[in-house]
């Protein structure tokens, strides 16, 4: 498999289309599913913009890595999806809620309500990563999300913990954790041993620099390209460290060192990073190019965009979604699978 090879899938048909394609072979199934298909595919490389071409007219060589965008990705040991990943922030100072769930017992209701409201996952973070928040150590971390991982476990999801430090991850997963999601990717030395050892899923999400200074990386020739092509790094480095990749879940990391521009891409061409083999997660709720796009209105509105953004992100079938809003987003879901 060409790892640095990239096409995106173009041209989709649906539904009975979708299937004639298939059978005529005039298209590919996308990721498995028989009622979604891709008709033409183009190569995504730093700065050219290489013509879309229809799936008899590809070089042989890109026959590998078009078997890869028409196979289903790996599950990463969760269950089929799409997925509904509820936001639990046990912190003061995140940008959307923090303080709400500090208690405990706040927390723990929290998390409770989530699964009645339809969250497959809840994901636990015990320290604020918005741009310019300031870091804690592992210890504060671990006192803030022990209890609340203890006291939810066995509550009807499975439980994530949003760290980057290898000590928080140790003991959350001793504590009963399932997830390990990472914003750095697994930048702590012994993260990936930890992973490796535990054979948890594990979701690696792009960044550049640190919440402190991402916001002086955010420049990008060729932002999809070039998020691939890091993402594909991270992967190869966890694999070298002993995590298998039906273990890793990627995640773009929309607002993490990136603009508005940017973030619009992404989601834009989500398609493109079923190239990684990897299960995917979308978390966009909430975050800052949605508030500018809507004109800074109240941030009671904002899960209205972020409902409206993460919705092309289904097409990718078994794609994770992390919001603050559960049941907006369940709701939302149900609609497009009946639409689709």
């Amino acid at each position: 498999m060409q790892d640095n090879l990239f096409l995106e899938p173009m041209a989709f048909l649906y539904d009975d289309v979708a299937e004639q394609a298939i059978y005529k072979k005039h298209a590919y199934p996308f990721l498995g599913q028989q009622n979604l298909a891709f008709s033409m595919v183009r190569q995504i490389s730093d700065c050219q913009n290489h013509p879309a071409l229809s799936t008899d007219l590809f070089p042989t060589i890109w026959q590998q890595q078009i078997n890869r965008l028409s196979s289903p990705l790996p599950m990463a040991g969760l269950p089929a999806g799409p997925l509904v990943m509820g936001i639990l922030n046990i912190t003061p100072d995140s940008f959307s809620d923090g303080g709400k769930y500090y208690q405990l017992n706040d927390a723990v209701c929290a998390g409770h309500q989530m699964v009645k409201d339809g969250a497959a996952i809840i994901d636990i973070g015990g320290e604020s990563t918005r741009p310019g928040s300031i870091p804690i150590t592992p210890q504060e971390e671990c006192e803030r999300i022990l209890p609340v991982i203890k006291q939810l476990q066995g509550c009807g999801a499975l439980i994530s913990v949003d760290t980057r430090h290898a000590q928080t991850m140790y003991y959350a997963l001793e504590a009963g954790a399932n997830i390990i999601n990472d914003i750095s990717a697994l930048d702590d030395p012994e993260s990936a041993k930890i992973i490796a050892q535990a054979k948890c899923p594990v979701i690696l999400m792009h960044m550049r620099g640190t919440p402190q200074t991402m916001g002086n990386h955010a420049t990008y020739d060729n932002v999809v390209y070039v998020v691939l092509s890091e993402l594909s790094n991270k992967i190869q480095k966890a694999e070298q460290a002993g995590v298998l990749r039906n273990q890793i879940i990627i995640d773009p990391g929309i607002g993490f060192a990136k603009n508005q521009q940017h973030n619009l891409l992404l989601i834009k061409h989500f398609s493109v990073f079923a190239n990684l083999g990897c299960r995917l997660l979308l978390a966009v709720s909430r975050k800052r190019f949605i508030k500018e796009i809507m004109s800074n209105i109240d941030s009671d509105h904002y899960d209205w965009g972020t409902m409206v953004a993460s919705l092309p992100f289904m097409m990718v079938g078994n794609g994770i979604i992390r919001v603050h809003n559960v049941p907006a987003m369940v709701q939302t879901m149900k609609i497009w699978q009946a639409l689709h």
